[in-house]
């Protein structure tokens, strides 16, 4: 092998290995923002909320226009779909944070890694892809580690285990869109448009959810739209760097964040359930990411 050949196949390497630092990197900060909508969820409307998640995140964005371009982020070829990638990401937002109201991180976490499952099931239906019976057995595995933790350790969650199963539902309708567009838009505009499109969403609410909040309680608010923001572009970044099947299953990762941060933040520790459901849902969800057909 050439030194030239030897130099890229070691900057390939490299990248594989920043671009999973990335996406774990990214989860974490994910994690960051939904405790930190957790803490506010108690004192205020959660609709409100998503509406300062998204607006904190278009400000950011406008400001980083100057060096990522504006250009980049404001043309899209898209704008009905990315109107309905806005609504499931306050879709998803709502639902975690209604969630996470009366469950623990690490169980919400655990179902909510559904998400690929199902969106797999919505490919199929709405974009023709079929999966193999190799895939099917994931899926179908998948779901049986959802059930396993969504046993109602939760201390008054009963009814409100439906929520994290929404979220996981409106997150895999947010992906399907994104993946139909995902080829024919530049990534910058995609994360931009999402979050303008669920600030004029959330900004209808406002009559009806606007909340008085406190400075500290503002710079709360804006600190997770900083953590929202800087996680999706890590995800950029890390996609940009690795292959999908290297970087997605560092998603998973998020089940490490949301043990430590609800214990340490919220005194929560997770149940065998809930860990042995997280295992399988991971496991599933590795083996479909992975799977060629």
């Amino acid at each position: 092998m050439s030194e030239a050949g030897a130099e890229a196949l070691r900057r390939g390497r490299r990248d594989i290995v920043i671009g999973a630092l990335l996406m774990v990197v990214a989860t974490f900060c994910f994690v960051s923002l939904d405790s930190i909508l957790k803490a506010l969820a108690a004192r205020h409307d959660v609709l409100f909320l998503a509406w300062g998640r998204n607006l904190f995140q278009v400000v950011y964005l406008i400001a980083a226009m100057p060096f990522l371009g504006a250009r980049r982020m404001l043309v899209t070829r898209h704008p009905f779909i990315q109107l309905c990638r806005g609504a499931a990401l306050v879709g998803t937002t709502v639902f975690i944070v209604l969630a996470l109201k009366t469950m623990p991180l690490a169980q919400t976490y655990a179902i909510t890694f559904s998400a690929p499952l199902i969106a797999t099931v919505l490919a199929m239906i709405f974009l023709k892809e079929q999966p193999s019976l190799r895939r099917w057995a994931c899926i179908l595995a998948g779901f049986a580690g959802v059930m396993v933790a969504l046993q109602p350790q939760a201390p008054g969650a009963g009814g409100f285990l439906v929520f994290p199963l929404a979220m996981a539902l409106a997150n895999a309708g947010y992906h399907v869109l994104t993946r139909a567009i995902a080829s024919d838009e530049d990534p910058l505009a995609m994360l931009f448009h999402v979050g303008f499109f669920a600030l004029l969403i959330t900004s209808l609410a406002l009559p009806w959810s606007w909340s008085w909040m406190a400075q500290w309680e503002w710079g709360l608010l804006a600190l997770g739209g900083a953590f929202g923001t800087l996680a999706h572009l890590l995800l950029i970044e890390a996609f940009r760097r690795a292959p999908t099947a290297v970087i997605s299953p560092m998603i998973y990762s998020q089940i490490i964040a949301a043990c430590l941060i609800g214990y340490l933040v919220f005194g929560e520790v997770p149940t065998l359930a809930t860990l042995l459901g997280a295992a399988i849902v991971i496991a599933s969800g590795v083996a479909l990411i992975r799977s060629r057909g």
